[in-house]
């Protein structure tokens, strides 16, 4: 019923990857040097920057002064940006589809119960994506 915490670290990388082209003058961070920094095995920092990058988010250089850097400025980069490259479009609640209601003595009653729990569901979650939505990583970086 949660998502991943992959969502928090790809926020992690792109933080990473700017805050380290502008520390350094540097354009481009490697994989390793964020696998190193961040704590994360490298296959997964692989896997995270393969749907950053697929979003258009992050790209990458070959070559020894090569790496990844970000292909936006962080003001147009929101975390909802973020949260659609790692997570996609799979709901956050899953609800259960084989109640029987019909074992009630108030059926209809029981059915609009449910139905109304699970709109709440998905208003909340929707609730959160606006959030998402609404705040940049320059947001962060500058707070």
């Amino acid at each position: 019923m949660s998502y991943s915490i992959a969502f928090s670290q790809a926020i992690e990388i792109i933080l990473y990857i700017s805050i380290k082209s502008e520390e350094e003058q540097s354009k481009y961070s490697s994989i390793q040097s964020i696998s190193e920094k961040l704590n994360m095995p490298i296959p997964s920092v692989k896997r995270l920057v393969g749907l950053l990058k697929n979003e258009g988010l992050i790209t990458s250089k070959t070559g020894i002064s090569g790496g990844l850097m970000l292909m936006k400025k962080t003001q147009d980069i929101t975390l909802f940006d973020i949260f659609k490259a790692i997570e996609g479009s799979k709901a956050m609640f899953k609800f259960y589809q084989g109640f029987d209601v019909s074992k009630f003595e108030h059926a209809q009653q029981v059915e609009k119960q449910l139905n109304q729990v699970s709109d709440l569901l998905n208003e909340a979650e929707q609730a959160m994506l606006e959030v998402l939505k609404k705040k940049t990583v320059w947001e962060i970086m500058e707070d």
